[in-house]
């Protein structure tokens, strides 16, 4: 059966792949930054951030950090990053929250973005936040939202931010993917177990999603400014301006999708603890097999996992491996 392989990013953005081809029919939307001048997006190939580099012995872990989304004219091109992954013996990728949809799963999702007859957006969110949502819709031209429920809305105001801003949904993995296919290197995929999709669809329509919608607004009511900071920063790599702008904008679960929406997209606060407990021990494992085997391993996970206190990153270094931050 044929299958869709849904960004990182989704469920978020899973609406972003079937409208990808959607026409651009929205103006855009000026912005500055705080000091006052236009933000202008970054154009050609770029580098990315630096790679933080995780030490046992002479056996050596590269990690890249990613965020969604970049400017749309990037592309992504680190020659550091190739000639690593040439001389490796295996490349890690983390592809939790992933999903390759089925015809019939991207069926039922069509099908659950609606809200039931005779009931609208603004009868299941609160009257500020429905306000709020209004006014930001009107500067992406994120139209007739009030029939679908608030995942589907947050997914429309995403899609049609990023038509806008001349941004692109973006995974360093998948291109990572490519690069070591097309060097003959070993893949290694890990991802944290899911429970049925018919469950997680379940969450997706509850009303407490509305928690996603609300960050994303959130996010956008700037006009797009702090989106597009965040796109420049990582294709520059600019380190430390991703550290503040990554939890506020980035368009993965480690951003808008994090603490209140993660929790409503997992069915409750301990299910999202648990998954996430699962997914970080999951990770671990396979990071230090492959410190243990390998002279030389490429890993690319979320970019808050090498910030966060509780993140790959600081679990590492507990448990004794040197770490070095890039330069």
């Amino acid at each position: 059966m044929k299958s869709t392989r849904v960004l990182g990013i989704a469920p978020l953005l899973v609406s972003g792949v079937a409208l990808a081809s959607d026409p651009a029919i929205h103006n855009a939307v000026p912005d500055v930054d705080e000091s006052g001048l236009a933000v202008v997006l970054v154009m050609g190939e770029q580098p990315g951030p630096g790679l933080w580099k995780v030490s046992s012995g002479d056996h050596v872990l590269w990690i890249l950090g990613e965020v969604s989304p970049i400017p749309r004219k990037v592309q992504w091109k680190s020659q550091k990053f190739d000639k690593l992954l040439r001389n490796s013996q295996e490349l890690l990728l983390d592809l939790s929250g992933s999903w390759h949809a089925s015809a019939v799963e991207m069926s039922a999702y069509r099908k659950a973005e609606k809200l039931p007859r005779g009931t609208a957006l603004k009868d299941v969110i609160s009257p500020k936040l429905h306000g709020r949502t209004k006014s930001t819709a009107r500067k992406f031209g994120a139209f007739e939202l009030e029939d679908l429920r608030p995942f589907s809305a947050t997914n429309r105001l995403v899609v049609s931010s990023m038509q806008t801003l001349g941004l692109k949904g973006f995974s360093a993995r998948f291109v990572a993917e490519d690069l070591a296919k097309k060097r003959d290197i070993r893949i290694t995929y890990f991802a944290a177990p899911e429970p049925p999709f018919d469950k997680r669809l379940e969450h997706w329509q509850h009303e407490s999603n509305a928690a996603c919608l609300e960050r994303v607004v959130d996010a956008l009511e700037d006009g797009g400014t702090g989106v597009k900071r965040l796109a420049n920063a990582w294709s520059i790599g600019d380190i430390d301006a991703l550290r503040d702008l990554v939890p506020a904008f980035s368009f993965s679960r480690d951003g808008l999708r994090a603490d209140e929406c993660a929790a409503a997209m997992r069915g409750g606060e301990m299910r999202a603890r648990e998954y996430d407990n699962a997914r970080r021990t999951g990770w671990l494992n396979e990071a230090e097999r492959a410190l243990r085997n390998n002279r030389t391993t490429m890993a690319v996970v979320l970019m808050t996992e090498l910030f966060d206190p509780d993140g790959y990153l600081n679990a590492l270094r507990a448990r004794g491996y040197d770490i070095a931050e890039p330069r």
